[in-house]
């Protein structure tokens, strides 16, 4: 039996794929099983897969038809038989000592079941952005945070079987794209979450993504679990009525939106002291979530309603601030200004980011796998 089970779901992956397979290849903990399930990719993901699986015999390729994420991650969770269970996309990069750290820090931790690493991120292909200074490291704090939001990046984290009650540890299809969401405030009830603060992965963002392309699917799971945890952890800000916006952007929705954010932020001070850093970070993070929405919707006028109802001005950017105050004097203002500020923050990151050679161990040698794999499946 291996010592770990990487859990690694694939669909038309092949822009990225040779590479995120190269980069577990790589690992320094090398007693491990790699199960690939092709999800019913229609490009070259397959022969990638098979190309790698006949240079490294870890690697267990399953294909078949397209079924979904959700019921990929489950097939995969059922065919491993590993105590280490570990999450990678087949768009990302695992630094070499990713698996082995995060083994080393469960076998360390008794109470500890779940676990995620702080990553770097992938801005195009060779520019990463440094991960930020971690943050909620106290005991506890993520599965507070796990409450408002997905407490670690998916395609981070190992979870340890044995630590978890039997028959929670599964993905749940009624919440489609926000599974990692669901699932991960499940396990925070019942046993121990945290994140390393050193990066050991490098996440890719592209337009892609499940992220991107199912935005709107994600919004609204999102927007239900938050309500049923407002419910079930604190009663006084839910039942407003946000949970609509996931369907339809009304004045009343949004109106609902703000007053269970003004309900979250006047409960702030009333938090045990050990979780009132990682409530106030769920709270901002849920006003932002719901910001963004408006933003998206281009109404700007609700989104400026949204964030004056809420008293939250502070909490955006000085220029998004004046854009929406300004907006009912200048009509469109806004929606000029909001794609400028936008690549203004965005060349921010640029001018942070790092070549991916100096950011990303043994990035040669990545490229130069990955490109093996990529001329096999030719």
């Amino acid at each position: 039996m291996p010592k770990v089970s990487v859990l690694l779901p694939v669909y038309n992956a092949e822009a990225f794929l040779a590479l995120a397979l190269a980069s577990l290849l790589q690992q320094t903990q090398g007693d491990m099983a790699i199960i690939a399930i092709d999800d019913g990719s229609t490009d070259l993901s397959g022969a990638i897969l098979d190309a790698a699986a006949e240079e490294d015999r870890r690697i267990r390729v399953i294909r078949r038809e397209n079924r979904g994420l959700v019921a990929t991650l489950n097939e995969a969770l059922d065919l491993a038989d590993s105590d280490d269970l570990a999450r990678m996309d087949a768009d990302d990069l695992a630094y070499p000592l990713r698996i082995e750290m995060q083994q080393r820090i469960l076998d360390a931790n008794a109470g500890l079941g779940l676990l995620g690493c702080n990553f770097d991120t992938i801005l195009r292909p060779g520019l990463v952005l440094p991960a930020p200074p971690p943050i909620l490291t106290r005991p506890g704090a993520r599965a507070i945070l796990g409450r408002f939001c997905t407490p670690l990046r998916h395609p981070t984290v190992m979870m340890r079987r044995s630590r978890i009650p039997e028959g929670m540890l599964r993905y749940d299809p009624a919440y489609p794209c926000a599974e990692d969401f669901d699932l991960f405030r499940r396990l925070g009830a019942v046993t121990g979450i945290a994140q390393t603060a050193a990066p050991h992965l490098a996440y890719r963002l592209h337009p892609g993504s499940v992220s991107v392309r199912q935005i709107g699917v994600q919004t609204q799971s999102h927007l239900r679990i938050l309500e049923e945890n407002l419910a079930r952890h604190y009663p006084a800000a839910a039942g407003t009525g946000f949970v609509g916006l996931g369907d339809a952007v009304t004045a009343a929705r949004v109106a609902a939106a703000a007053e269970m954010i003004r309900r979250l932020d006047a409960m702030t001070a009333a938090q045990p002291e050990a979780e009132r850093a990682a409530f106030a970070t769920g709270v901002t993070n849920s006003f932002y979530f719901l910001f963004a929405l408006l933003r998206r919707s281009a109404d700007h006028g609700l989104a400026r309603d949204f964030v004056a109802a809420a008293g939250r001005w502070p909490s955006i950017r000085r220029r998004e601030r004046l854009l929406l105050q300004a907006d009912p004097v200048v009509p469109g203002l806004a929606g000029l200004g909001f794609p400028l500020s936008d690549w203004s923050a965005g060349l921010r990151h640029r001018l942070a980011a790092q070549p991916a050679g100096l950011r990303v161990p043994h990035h040669d040698q990545l490229l130069r796998r990955a490109r093996r794999f990529e001329a096999a499946a030719r």
